[in-house]
C-alpha cells in the first residue's frame, strides 16, 4: 500500500487581509493567426476588438 502524504492547507482569500481580497487581477489576452491572408487578417482584428471589451467591462 503506497504512504499518503497530507499536505496542510494554507490561509484561502477569506482569511487573507481585505485589501489582498479584493486587489484587482491582472490580465492579458493572446490573439494570433497562422496566415497572413486577408481573412486572417480580419480574424486578428476581430480577436483582439474581443478581448478589449471583454476585460474593460469587467472592474475586477
Amino acid at each position: 500500500m503506497p504512504e499518503i502524504e497530507i499536505i496542510a492547507a494554507t490561509k484561502t482569500l477569506q482569511q487573507q487581509p481585505l485589501s489582498v481580497a479584493t486587489r484587482k487581477k491582472r490580465v492579458a489576452a493572446y490573439a494570433r493567426v497562422s496566415t497572413e491572408q486577408d481573412e486572417q487578417q480580419s480574424s486578428y482584428e476581430a480577436q483582439v476588438d474581443f478581448y478589449t471589451r471583454h476585460i474593460k467591462s469587467n472592474p475586477d
